[in-house]
């Protein structure tokens, strides 16, 4: 990311002249002006956008989420509790309205509205594509979260995150996004930050829609199964979201805007092949100590992505992205599917079983080329997937 674009954007709000107008509560659907990335230009750039899901502008208060904070928890990984030490308060966005159109006036009101809009977005998506309105129930959203993670008895081992976004859910109904605190310069080096990039916001989103459709509807008997199964499933909802993320964006590298200078391979357009080092890794690894859910992940999201070149007709493995239509396609088939999976009386989350059940969605047309991506992407397990044999 050019390093200008939020040294102009932090600039900017010294241009800002007119009165501070009380926000009403009854006016909806609202234009704000947001923060958003620009993959033409590699910029974060101000843009007006329209949030049409907004009870309450004056505290970011709506269907979609609710911004909340000043929160401060411990996430304890030695014990497996959740620890609150401050719970969240209701935010207050400050803007101008001109023309119709809300205007932040400082950083924070800029990032906390952007992070609504990229919420609201998802919900729609996901809505667009069947999910029921109010499905995921309420959904808090915890801005500049206070987050201390403990891993060690050893104090100088534990740490709080920065520039991070992720979806937890504490209990059947403490459930939420934490956008962590920003460092923008850290943003202006590495990229976007995390909770304003909108494939990132769909990732962590499309958690809350996993949790619906396969945890909830775990029976208690499956839910302490052995390490192999949490292993495949911690895998697969990693791929899930990243499917629904590049669905929503458009891009299948919508991550590395925000990882620039990190070595993350998460790009969809690339050629994974599944080899038996996943499955060894999966089956050698204790749940939660140092696995790579994203190694299958990537796998599972770069197989649909494909899938979906080819439907449109493009060449195998090009670089040609498919369109909206048949993105959204793609996504509406990976949501049946998982309905599907999360509603059956035996339950099995290798990745076999996901695109055996996506093969379920499918035409025949459609079927005989999904089922030759998977020749070529996944062989070592082909005669696994049901519909391919």
């Amino acid at each position: 990311m050019k390093l200008m674009s939020l040294h102009t954007v932090l600039h900017a709000f010294s241009f800002i002249v007119l009165a501070l107008w009380q926000l009403s509560c009854d006016e909806t659907p609202y234009k704000v002006e947001i923060l958003s990335y620009d993959p033409v230009t590699d910029e974060m750039v101000l843009k007006v956008e329209t949030i049409h899901t907004l009870d309450d502008v004056g505290k970011l208060e709506g269907r979609a989420t609710t911004l909340l904070g000043g929160v401060s928890i411990e996430l304890d990984y030695l014990s497996g509790m959740v620890r609150w030490n401050r719970v969240g308060t209701p935010v207050a966005f400050n803007a101008i309205q001109a023309d119709n159109v809300y205007y932040p006036v400082d950083f924070d009101s800029l990032a906390m509205v952007s992070v609504y809009h990229n919420i609201e977005q998802s919900m729609l998506f996901f809505e667009s594509i069947g999910m029921p309105e109010g499905a995921l129930g309420d959904l808090d959203t915890y801005y500049r979260a206070d987050v201390l993670e403990i891993y060690s008895d050893d104090w100088t081992q534990n740490e709080k995150s920065v520039d991070n976004a992720f979806y937890l859910p504490i209990s059947e109904t403490d459930r939420g996004f934490y956008i962590l605190p920003f460092d923008l310069s850290y943003a202006l080096v590495d990229g976007v930050p995390l909770s304003m990039n909108p494939g990132v916001i769909a990732h962590e989103y499309s958690h809350a829609v996993f949790q619906n459709l396969i945890y909830d509807k775990m029976p208690p008997a499956t839910t302490n199964q052995t390490t192999i199964y949490d292993n495949y499933l911690w895998a697969l909802n990693e791929g899930i979201a990243d499917i629904f993320a590049v669905a929503l964006t458009g891009d299948p590298d919508f991550i590395k805007s925000s990882i620039q200078h990190r070595a993350v391979t998460r790009d969809a357009s690339e050629v994974i092949l599944y080899t038996t080092s996943f499955d060894e890794n999966i089956m050698n690894t204790v749940w939660g100590e140092s696995l790579d859910p994203y190694e299958i992940g990537a796998f599972i999201s770069a197989t649909v992505y494909e899938m979906g070149r080819r439907f449109q007709g493009f060449a195998p493995n090009g670089s040609t992205i498919p369109g909206p239509a048949m993105r959204k396609a793609m996504a509406r088939f990976t949501y049946n599917a998982l309905f599907q999976l999360g509603a059956g009386t035996v339950k099995f989350f290798e990745p076999a079983d996901f695109f055996s059940e996506l093969m379920t969605q499918l035409a025949p047309a459609q079927k005989q080329i999904a089922c030759d991506v998977l020749l070529e992407r996944f062989a070592i397990h082909y005669d696994e997937v049901e519909g391919c044999l």
